[in-house]
């Protein structure tokens, strides 16, 4: 929701550009793990991250999915849905239904260290999925959601709620809210820096010298 009206600029951006002006500001440490993938390559995503805390169990809880449904209930327009999925084995935390109510909700997408499942359904509505697998096994019995709306750690990066996350085919980077204005400004800035150079390399320009004109590579 809070990050709405950026929406214009960050339609512009990619995960690589952010990544880069976090690195200047000294937040080195801020891109998922690489296993994090989106289901097919187009898929992008950012927005407000609305964190959920998955553990694995054995037995099927006794309101099963209840986290789930109660978030899905709660999401806001442009909110990503972020789950940290504490157990050893794959599972689909992230399946076709949820998809059709995120949707419905107009959220912006969902990341998760955990698995998804019904791709098909996913990529025909279009909804960005970031995953670290696929498979057909059900979370029912094999993890289930115990807290909601607190930090937690996904693809090994601290996520808090309200943090903007951006996600796209190279990573899926954590901005921290106390710092999302000047990151998407100095973001939105070395897009149109890089555009300029990109033309003159592409004319045939020196690197070299392209290079110490605008000192973008």
């Amino acid at each position: 929701m809070k990050y709405l009206q950026y929406n214009d600029k960050l339609e512009k951006c990619y995960s690589a550009v952010i990544m880069d002006v976090m690195d200047r500001m000294n937040f080195r440490v801020q891109c998922m793990d690489p296993a994090i993938r989106p289901l097919i390559p187009t898929m992008r995503t950012w927005g407000e991250a609305v964190t959920m805390y998955f553990e694995a169990v054995t037995e099927v809880p006794q309101r099963p999915f209840q986290l789930e449904m109660e978030v899905l209930d709660d999401i806001k327009e442009g909110q990503v849905i972020v789950c940290q999925c504490n157990a050893a084995s794959l599972s689909a935390v992230w399946g076709g239904l949820l998809t059709n109510a995120a949707v419905g909700r107009k959220a912006a997408g969902v990341i998760t260290d955990g698995g998804a499942r019904d791709y098909n359904e996913i990529v025909a509505l279009d909804f960005p999925t970031f995953c670290r697998g696929l498979t057909p096994y059900d979370s029912l019995g094999r993890m289930d959601g115990k807290e909601r709306d607190i930090p937690i750690v996904c693809g090994g990066i601290r996520v808090n709620p309200g943090d903007l996350v951006f996600g796209d085919i190279d990573g899926v980077v954590v901005v921290p809210q106390e710092i999302f204005e000047e990151v998407i400004e100095r973001a939105w800035e070395k897009v149109q820096g890089e555009n300029i150079v990109r033309e003159k390399l592409r004319a045939g320009a020196s690197v070299v010298t392209t290079f110490e004109k605008y000192g973008i590579l």
